[in-house]
């Protein structure tokens, strides 16, 4: 079944566009490529002009990696989503291997909820979130097996694992407060010297950033500011893909009464569908009650969570409970949680992906008994939306990869383009050259390329500008549960839902002529 299931999710991704913040870890692996002793120090077009790595959010041992795989086998989409599902597979195979340390019986339902969440799915991209997911996955490993197996090797191999983490993504900070918390719960005060691991790769870092650039960047990098919205938009990120809080819901109270409500909410989401497909309910209404629904989802799982924890701590008592694995589990997602909510600058379904397998592993029992319809409701249910929302990305990604290279231009002319994410890639790749502002080097009467519904450089102050033909392509059952709003399932907000029902086109490309350059 592992094996299957990382072909499936392999199939599912291989040929995919790069996509969001694929072609930001491209141009830096090219920069690192050619100067592997000066990796902060090079500038990508991000914004509005080229700003240095060290002013952007992540550190670059994944940078370095996909370096790696280009210097071997080149840019293509292939090679590169070969590589990445090695971290797929690394997570899964671990994850698996938990559910046997754990003793849970039922761990095939387990890997299955796991292996098809809208989560993973989707985030199979050429980014941080899956190799992340894969070491810290790793490190809750050998902490388990610490209690049975030589705990020296297995302390260094789970600090280890974090450290190597810090240096892709330093949200994987607050685990080594887990660290700690499990050694201190433990009495094995004579390892916290593993903490040294981790800390000391931290250290060794901002010396290099120190003698590369003047600075630190764990200090200086850009963080989000605190902001009660974000608990909101939180809970609507993991309401909107962990569709199991129906198994858990009937494991906390196995009644009757509860299979009529689920079944309700069911109808609930069908009648929706029936309306918005018939044109009784905007798509805006469809998103706003879809967005409802997702926090309210999220709000009881983090209830179910609470209620079970407490539950466990009365059946088997304060010291036994925080000495169990299980325990562990629930620290990995709480730690993580805690420090999304509090720092993430924006959420996204990605970020749930980190906490997902822990709250699994941990809420296992309440799965257990719920009974087998209502665990079959919840993988087919998950099953049905991973690959509906996976499909959906696939075609979001594909069309600015279809748009660049299909849209054609006179020999001979310069055409400039602004619009970032995978569109930046695909456009440079097919001749297009970057907007940067006054830097740009610009006559009146060449050609300007934009998508509407993407991030883009600052442009409209700088340029009159004609338009001449727009591209669209139209909308196709493919992109139905749609999480092309914006890049919702990579960004959302209170506003705006991590997918919704959509009959829209994907986004619409602009092509235009420069009549005159403007002073701004």
């Amino acid at each position: 079944m592992l094996i299957l299931l990382w072909a499936m999710l392999t199939l599912l991704n291989i040929t995919k566009a790069f996509h969001i913040d694929d072609t930001f870890h491209l141009e830096a692996a090219e920069w690192i490529r050619e100067n592997p002793l000066t990796p902060m120090s090079g500038l990508i077009n991000w914004t509005d002009s080229p700003t240095p790595l060290y002013s952007h959010n992540q550190p670059p041992l994944f940078f370095y990696m996909i370096a790696l795989v280009v210097s071997f086998a080149g840019t293509g989409e292939i090679p590169l989503h070969l590589f990445l599902s090695i971290f797929t597979f690394l997570s899964l195979f671990i994850f698996d291997r938990l559910t046997h340390l754990l003793k849970i019986r039922n761990s095939s339902l387990l890997l299955l909820l796991f292996a098809f969440s809208p989560a993973l799915i989707v985030n199979q991209n050429l980014m941080t979130d899956i190799p992340l997911l894969s070491l810290i996955l790793g490190s809750a490993y050998f902490l388990v097996v610490a209690s049975e197996q030589p705990k020296t090797r297995s302390y260094v191999l789970a600090a280890l694992l974090l450290g190597i983490g810090l240096l892709i993504k330093y949200s994987v900070l607050p685990l080594l407060v887990v660290l700690i918390l499990v050694l201190i719960i433990r009495r094995d005060l004579r390892y916290l010297t593993v903490l040294l691991i981790p800390m000391g790769m931290l250290f060794l870092w901002s010396v290099w950033n120190y003698t590369e650039y003047g600075s630190v960047h764990f200090f200086d990098r850009p963080t989000g500011g605190l902001h009660i919205n974000r608990m909101w938009s939180f809970m609507a990120v993991i309401g909107s893909v962990c569709l199991f809080t129906a198994s858990l819901f009937h494991g906390s109270w196995p009644f009757r009464y509860v299979r009529y409500v689920i079944a309700a909410v069911i109808l609930m989401f069908l009648a929706l569908l029936f309306l918005f497909i018939s044109g009784l309910v905007s798509e805006q209404a469809t998103a706003y009650i879809l967005n409802i629904g997702f926090i309210l989802n999220g709000f009881f799982l983090f209830f179910l969570m609470i209620q079970y924890a407490v539950k466990y701590i009365k059946a088997s008592g304060f010291r036994q409970t925080i000495k169990s694995d299980g325990f562990i589990m629930f620290l990995f997602a709480g730690a993580t949680s805690a420090f999304i909510m509090l720092y993430a600058p924006f959420m996204a379904t990605r970020h749930i992906l980190l906490i997902l397998p822990f709250v699994l592993l941990f809420l296992w029992p309440l799965i257990e008994k719920s009974g087998r319809i209502i665990n079959r409701v919840s993988l087919i249910s998950t099953v049905i939306l991973g690959i509906a929302l996976g499909i959906s990305d696939y075609t979001y990604a594909g069309f600015y990869r279809k748009m660049a290279s299909e849209i054609k231009f006179p020999q001979g002319t310069k055409v400039w383009t602004a619009g970032h994410w995978g569109w930046q890639w695909y456009s440079a790749k097919n001749g297009m050259i970057p907007f940067a502002g006054s830097t740009s080097e610009m006559n009146e009467g060449d050609w300007f390329v934009y998508p509407g519904n993407i991030p883009r450089q600052s442009f409209e102050n700088s340029l009159e500008l004609t338009v001449v033909e727009k591209y669209f392509e139209s909308a196709t059952t493919l992109t139905f549960f749609s999480g092309n709003n914006n890049a919702s399932m990579y960004s959302s907000s209170m506003k705006i839902p991590p997918w919704t029902l959509s009959m829209r086109p994907i986004d619409t490309v602009y092509i235009c002529r420069v009549v005159r350059i403007l002073k701004e």
